[in-house]
């Protein structure tokens, strides 16, 4: 009896040993900042940011919200302890994904510590960079539009595939108003696509694009400026384009040797000798099927002739749904504007005010620079994204903000 006495005094005992350690653990205040990176100016961290403490000693985990300015003060038992925090945050119309994670802090004292984030990735995907729709003109004063191209950029911190990417351009190009509506007058869902569709060849993953980076499709992969069949004028080399456009069936086409070719997938005309964007401005688009491109194109469905004409030439119909980027190009004449693009897609609409054959591009804005690496600024509306009227430069980043 005494033994037993003598052993649950002892079991006692130690539990009060026990309970006394864990009442003397010393705790000391953790007061946390949480900063972005310098570019993203001040910003108001919203109530769902939320920062995890784990003590690696005990395996408690905690998680705690802090104010609209990143600060949290909290009183924690001497351990050490992995901090970290993910935080979505929308700045201007985008989605930002920020993380950061410090697997080992010894707290022993008063700390103060700051948790710089990290962009770990935005919503943009692959987006129209730059556009060079409106051609140039020749010493003798002939108009020229070989020069014409189309940058695609990287705008995520993922690398992307450009295999199967598709673009085109809408039907209802130039100064013309637009037919393709619903009887309210809005844009239709599914968008025509005039001339020459294309189509990056590539089983998935032959063609990666980098963060940051981009690829080029010229309508002719020649240095515009000194080939023969060229323009001297011309403000661009697209020698060393990713891709060319080339026009085989009309038997006319520059095929450029050192550029590789898209692919076809379907036209409506065989005799233009190239596949051309209104200088008066095209709408277009970057899109995935949803199937295989032969597949979609064998499906009658997935054409339609133009609404009120007898003409039987059909355009290839895209859903809005599988558009990734789109770009409503206009006229710069004012009275001539007309809107081909769902709101969802562009809710607004760029020009180059120099006209026709004024040798300028548009592009989009800078919108971040973080270790070198540009975020064009993607909001789905182009007055606001794009600047107009810029010397092109193809494959070349700015390196500085722009607003």
């Amino acid at each position: 009896m005494k033994k037993s006495i003598s052993k649950i005094a002892f079991l006692l005992l130690a539990l009060l040993l026990v309970q006394c350690k864990r009442e003397i653990t010393p705790a000391h205040l953790l007061n946390l900042t949480l900063t972005l990176p310098k570019v993203f100016g001040q910003v108001k961290f919203p109530p769902t940011t939320a920062i995890t403490l784990t003590n690696t000693e005990t395996g408690r985990i905690q998680i705690k919200q802090p104010d609209e300015n990143g600060l949290l003060s909290i009183p924690l038992a001497e351990a050490n302890y992995k901090i970290s925090c993910d935080l979505d945050l929308p700045i201007d119309g985008l989605d930002y994904i920020f993380h950061k994670s410090m697997n080992s802090l010894n707290l022993n004292q008063d700390t103060d510590l700051q948790l710089e984030l990290i962009l770990g990735s935005n919503t943009g995907g692959f987006v129209f960079k730059e556009i060079y729709y409106v051609g140039s003109m020749t010493p003798e004063g002939k108009q020229y539009g070989s020069d014409q191209f189309h940058e695609i950029y990287n705008n995520t911190t993922d690398t992307l595939y450009a295999d199967k990417l598709c673009i085109g351009l809408l039907q209802q190009v130039g100064n013309n108003p637009n037919v393709w509506l619903n009887p309210d007058g809005t844009v239709m869902d599914n968008l025509p696509l005039t001339y020459q569709v294309w189509i990056v060849p590539g089983s998935g993953k032959e063609h990666p694009v980098y963060p940051g980076q981009s690829f080029i499709i010229a309508q002719d992969g020649i240095n515009h400026k000194k080939d023969p069949n060229g323009n001297p004028n011309s403000p661009v080399d697209l020698s060393h384009a990713d891709w060319e456009t080339y026009m085989e069936v009309s038997g006319k086409d520059l095929d450029s040797p050192s550029v590789p070719n898209l692919t076809m997938m379907y036209t409506t005309s065989t005799t233009i000798n190239d596949w051309s964007a209104s200088v008066n401005g095209s709408a277009v688009i970057l899109f995935r099927l949803p199937v295989e491109w032969k597949t979609y194109v064998d499906n009658p469905a997935n054409f339609k002739t133009l609404p009120g004409s007898s003409s039987s030439t059909k355009y290839f119909m895209v859903n809005k749904n599988y558009v990734l980027d789109a770009v409503e190009i206009v006229s710069p004449d004012e009275t001539r504007r007309y809107k081909r693009l769902p709101e969802s897609l562009d809710a607004g609409l760029v020009f180059t005010v120099g006209g026709s054959y004024c040798g300028k591009s548009i592009r989009r804005k800078a919108r971040f620079i973080i270790d070198g690496r540009v975020i064009y600024k993607d909001t789905n509306n182009s007055t606001a994204d794009f600047l107009h009227d810029l010397i092109p430069t193809p494959g070349i980043n700015p390196t500085a903000i722009e607003k």
